[in-house]
């Protein structure tokens, strides 16, 4: 007898323009630290980076590690607002270059 197929995959969710997948372990939200989840919930969303130097960094949040250096991909580089960015690509930025984080949402459209 063959085992029942697999459910399909279901639709990404409206605020989420697609899905994470990782080889790694998945473990119970419960076994994770608040601190954890955070980062988790972060995967794959845009980030705004501003680091010492003035610069500003754009791209999909794609990782971190235990000395908070933080890995983004697509990523852009503004050297000043209103200016073309420079596309990057995959980028690195060490802990002690970050000035200020922050997660792009997207602006809600109010229907007139």
């Amino acid at each position: 007898m063959n085992p029942p197929p697999p459910p399909p995959p279901s639709a990404p969710c409206a605020t989420e323009p697609f899905r994470i997948t990782t080889n790694a372990p998945q473990m119970l939200d419960a076994n994770l630290t608040p601190g954890r989840r955070k980062l988790q919930k972060w995967l794959g969303r845009v980030l705004r980076i501003v680091i010492t130097d003035g610069r500003v960094l754009v791209g999909f949040f794609n990782c971190t590690d235990r000395d908070a250096n933080i890995v983004l991909s697509m990523c852009a580089e503004y050297l000043v607002e209103g200016q073309e960015p420079r596309l990057l690509g995959n980028v690195m930025v060490a802990k002690k270059h970050i000035v200020s984080l922050n997660i792009d949402e997207p602006r809600t459209s109010t229907i007139l």
